[in-house]
This record gives structure tokens, C-alpha cells and sequence, in this order.
């Protein structure tokens, strides 16, 4: 399942170090918290969670391979800020993909998993504030990805959603009116679940794509506040 987690869970005991700062790293740039290239020092990501560098070093490497951070041996650690180009072959290639998931999910989801969506798909229509809503989203696609059980792909998709998700929370906040038309979609798409519509399901799943890349690319157009060193 995508990697977001409540607050209560982040600040668990059994957590380490190193796995409550990749959580709330993430989670800060998943909400849009931390813009696409906004720069991390570890000195202060280290201070603003009172613990040392260590977990902090590791923790952004682990991001790093997950495609949210980058590494700039001149810049230093930066969130990732995709191109059109780019975002344009994530999209391409998750509109090849996530057919072939969600034909699968439709016919192997439980019962037990169309619920806990649906849970979450609820929480998303009662969300106002949009980085809330942003981590729900990213919680209910990689649900129903999961639900096919094919854990390879559902990695390779969490990993191009999340490169297209950091421009999620600041079109939906920018287009209030997405928000409400992403709720329509994903209620579609989880009724075509529940219903074992194979062929609604993909052809949700594609409109659905379709409708984030031509607002990702309108904002990716616009131009962008100039980024400042941060924490977390």
C-alpha cells in the first residue's frame, strides 16, 4: 500500500528513527507542503525533528529512490521538480499500466478491500483541506492497485504516481472545482470495481489519467515561486 500514514502511527515507539523522518518527509511533499524544488538541509530537518543526521541522511536517500527527492552534488537535496516532457512520459507510460492493473484488481479485489476504499474514498469527499485530501488520494490508488495483487507493478506505479503526484495538492488547490470532479471519478471507478466491470473500469482509470495530465501540464506552464531552503 502507498506509504502515508496517520500521525498517530508516524509517532509510534516501534518506529525507527529513520522510518518516522521518511514518513513525514514524504507526507510534506506529497501535500504540497514542500513545493517541487524546494531545497532540504539535514541540519534543519535534523533540529525540526530533534534527532541527528543520520536518520535524516537515510531517510532522504530513501526518498531519493523512491523519485521525490534529488541528490545535487551542487544544489543538495531538492524536491523533485519533473518537466513537461517528463511528466508527459510518466503519464504515457501509467496510461499503459494502469489498465492492465485495474483490469486485474477488478477481477481479484475482496470485499474486505472494496470496504477499506471506499472508507477512504469517504474521507475524500468530507476532506477540505487539500494536503489531506492529496495523501488520501494517494493512499486509494495504490489500494486499488495493491488489490491485484501483482506487487511488482503496483511498485512501479506508486513510484510514477508519486512523481506526478507532487503537482497534485497545488492544482487542486489552485482548481478548487478538480477536487469535486477527482471525487466523481474515483467513485466511478470504484463502482465499476465493485460492479467487475473490467472494460468501465479501464476506461475510467484512462479519462481519469487524461484529466491530471492536462492540469499537471498547465501547471508545470505557469511560473513557479522561487524555492527557499527548508525542513521538513
Amino acid at each position: 500500500m502507498a506509504k502515508v500514514l496517520t500521525s498517530e502511527l508516524l509517532d509510534s515507539p516501534y518506529r525507527t528513527a529513520q522510518a518516522v523522518v521518511a514518513d513525514r518527509l514524504r507526507r510534506s511533499v506529497l501535500s504540497g507542503q514542500m513545493p517541487p524544488g524546494s531545497r532540504l538541509l539535514q541540519a534543519v530537518v535534523a533540529a525540526e525533528m530533534r534527532t541527528s543526521t543520520t536518520p535524516v541522511r537515510e531517510a532522504m536517500r530513501e526518498l531519493a529512490s523512491e523519485g521525490l527527492l534529488d541528490l545535487d552534488p551542487h544544489r543538495g537535496v531538492v524536491v523533485h521538480q519533473p518537466s513537461i516532457g517528463e511528466l508527459q512520459e510518466i503519464y504515457r507510460i501509467r496510461a499503459l499500466l494502469e489498465p492492465m492493473a485495474i483490469a486485474v484488481t477488478v477481477e481479484n479485489i475482496r470485499p474486505a478491500q472494496l470496504a477499506l476504499a471506499k472508507k477512504v474514498l469517504d474521507e475524500m469527499e468530507r476532506q477540505t483541506d487539500v494536503a489531506e485530501w492529496t495523501l488520501l488520494n494517494a493512499a486509494f490508488h495504490s489500494m486499488l492497485t495493491e488489490a491485484s495483487g501483482m506487487l511488482i507493478l503496483t511498485s512501479i506505479l506508486d513510484k510514477l504516481r508519486n512523481l506526478s503526484a507532487l503537482y497534485v495538492a497545488s492544482m487542486v488547490d489552485r482548481h478548487p472545482d478538480r477536487l469535486r470532479k477527482a471525487n466523481e471519478e474515483h467513485r466511478g471507478l470504484l463502482e465499476a470495481c465493485t460492479s467487475r466491470d473490467v472494460v468501465a473500469a479501464q476506461t475510467l482509470a484512462v479519462e481519469h489519467l487524461q484529466h491530471s495530465l492536462v492540469m499537471g501540464q498547465e501547471q508545470l506552464s505557469a511560473p513557479q515561486p522561487q524555492a527557499t531552503p527548508t525542513g521538513a
